[in-house]
């Protein structure tokens, strides 16, 4: 349900306007008009400042430490220091990236004298270095030139050559450049590197530890300073600027508090409803508790417009049913909606939604399993308890089997959710357009609802075939007037003709697509519960015969494999349900979206 909105002007002397932007701070009702489609640049490079404190909250909170009672207060100087450190930390790590690659170069040569090197040099005698494979290395070379083998590793040799400044010899093999630093002193530069980033890493935990509340008040103070000035960006200023006007949206169930203030302090304020055609009203949505846990979804794809439905509480049970199709494990079921009600006492008031969600999907998945006959990846059918087997057996007496079932099952749901969307539409464009511009929808839901009737009498009832041809050329015929003739009330009739063979077309072909679609509920369903049984067989085959290390060995892959099983098929259980919702149901509902979320100007 979308919560009905106002439209308040408010006109403020100039001397009393920061007062009551303080004051309509503090009420946290309105949300102010936007006058610039782009906000200023002081704004923007505050708002990437309210990003970048964020990011740095997030980096101290993912170090683990305990946060213990602030010693430090000014959270600008928390989030330059800690800005500072990580560009010291990054540049460091580099350093010492590129010293170890150097370092990797010169191990092989060992350790050297710079000294002696330079006292050669200065004799007319140089070293030049080589390497090359074990295999291409020739003995021969120390007998007949100045050659030293210094070392060998990784089927290398790395040798030396001492030559005089007038000598130039020529060996089969590859000339290193000339070592400039021992690998005894790199070692040490390598040693006093990693102790200064440790040093950093000690102080990213002290900052951690008595940081991260200084650093949230921080980002608070920021915000509220781009937020007031936001509001001053989009404020009019009348009568040589001393008249100020700025608007906004106000929910109706919270106009009370805010009509008091403006009574008391002698505020002058224009209120109107909104006009949706010519107006971007932010959304504010309000469902009942079980509805309001499938909001988070719905905002993933997009709001809905001001003046539209809300589908929210339409597309909730199907997407629950949905998911527990697609899982369909009372074992897997058990578990989720466990978790979410244990979790759910221990988390922060902000996802306690979300683990109420789960506990939902969870218990579908449940009953899901128990019409699957799936727990764990076992097949219940084929245990032969009780209820199962009798099932099983009335099944095979009739030609079917539990798949075949559930395969119809999901084109019958999938019929429902495209019906009850076209429903849906109906009365979607009877509220934005009126009932008239909805007649076309009206004319399919009769085709479809009346073609199911017909087809119903006509193979389980014993009515005779005149009286059902008599049914359907009503049904028809009501129809084709509504589809082909009244589909539009602003339209000739021959173009309303063909504007009905178009949306004909689109809606034989697309219903069909979309029908299809449903399938991949019961495909999702078989292989989840496929793995389930791989799974069980694999803990059983790979156990062993040894008693006691048997059931180790059994309990581990069977926790590994069901694990991964729940997340790859839980993962799929969330997607493809979602896919159904945004793309068939929302289509056939006839969705536009593109609301914009009411957010109003607040104090933090």
């Amino acid at each position: 349900m979308i919560l009905p909105m106002l439209k308040y002007s408010f006109l403020v002397y100039h001397g009393d306007y920061e007062r009551f932007i303080d004051d309509i701070g503090d009420l946290g009702v309105v949300d102010v008009i936007e006058k610039k489609d782009e906000v200023s640049e002081e704004i923007r490079e505050k708002i990437d400042l309210v990003k970048q404190i964020t990011t740095t909250i997030k980096f101290l909170e993912k170090r683990g430490v305990e946060q213990k009672k602030q010693t430090l207060s000014n959270g600008k100087e928390v989030f330059e220091t800690v800005n500072r450190l990580r560009d010291e930390q990054e540049e460091k790590m580099q350093q010492l990236n590129t010293l170890q690659k150097e370092i990797s170069h010169v191990r092989p040569w060992g350790d050297f004298s710079v000294e002696t090197l330079e006292k050669l040099s200065e004799k007319g005698i140089r070293l030049r270095f080589y390497t090359c494979s074990a295999k291409r290395y020739d003995e021969a070379w120390e007998y007949e030139y100045p050659v030293k083998v210094i070392g060998r590793h990784a089927g290398s040799i790395y040798f030396v050559v001492v030559e005089r400044d007038d000598e130039s010899l020529e060996l089969d093999a590859e000339e290193v450049k000339a070592l400039e630093k021992p690998v005894s002193e790199l070692e040490y530069y390598e040693k006093k590197l990693e102790e200064d980033i440790r040093k950093i890493e000690k102080e990213f935990n002290k900052l951690a530890a008595h940081g991260i509340k200084a650093l949230e008040d921080y980002r608070k103070e920021v915000w509220m300073t781009t937020e007031y000035e936001k509001v001053w960006e989009n404020t009019l200023r009348e009568a040589d600027e001393k008249v100020m006007i700025i608007e906004g949206w106000v929910p109706e169930h919270k106009a009370g508090d805010l009509n008091k203030y403006l009574e008391k302090e002698k505020i002058l304020y224009l209120k109107s409803k909104p006009d949706p055609e010519n107006e971007k009203v932010p959304v504010l949505l309000k469902n009942k508790k079980f509805s309001e846990k499938f909001e988070m979804l719905g905002e993933l794809y997009s709001l809905p417009k001001y003046n539209e439905l809300d589908l929210t509480p339409f597309f909730a049970p199907f997407y629950m049913l949905f998911f527990g199709f697609c899982l369909g494990d009372t074992g897997y079921g058990i578990l989720m909606a466990t978790v979410a009600m244990v979790a759910r006492k221990k988390i922060k008031k902000e996802l306690k939604n979300v683990m109420m969600l789960i506990f939902y999907l969870g218990v579908s998945t449940f009953f899901f399993g128990l019409i699957s006959g799936t727990f764990f990846g076992i097949d219940l059918y084929a245990t032969k308890l009780p209820v199962y087997g009798s099932l099983n057996t009335y099944m095979e007496a009739r030609g079917t089997n539990i798949n075949e079932q559930l395969f119809n099952l999901s084109l019958i749901l999938g019929g429902l959710q495209i019906v009850f969307g076209l429903f849906l539409k109906f009365i979607n464009e009877t509220i934005q357009m009126g009932w008239k511009f909805a007649l076309s929808t009206f004319g399919w839901i009769v085709l479809i609802i009346g073609g199911g009737i017909v087809y119903v009498l006509s193979n389980f009832t014993g009515l005779p075939a005149g009286t059902i041809n008599v049914v359907l050329y009503i049904v028809l015929g009501i129809s084709g007037l509504f589809i082909f003739l009244l589909n539009h009330p602003k339209r000739n009739v021959f173009v309303n003709i063909g504007a009905g063979l178009w949306n004909t077309y689109n809606m034989v072909t697309g219903v069909l697509g979309d029908l299809l679609s449903y399938i991949r509920l019961f495909a999702l369903g078989i292989s989840s519960a496929i793995l389930g049984y791989v799974f069980n067989s694999l803990a059983v085959s790979m156990s062993g015969s040894i008693p006691v290390v048997s059931i180790i060995v059994m309990v581990i892959i069977l926790l590994i494999g069901h694990s991964i099983n729940l997340f790859m098929s839980g993962l799929g259980s969330f997607v493809h349900p979602m896919r159904l919702t945004f793309v068939e149901f929302y289509k056939n509902a006839g969705f536009t979206g593109g609301g914009k979320q009411y957010n109003p100007f607040r104090k933090m």
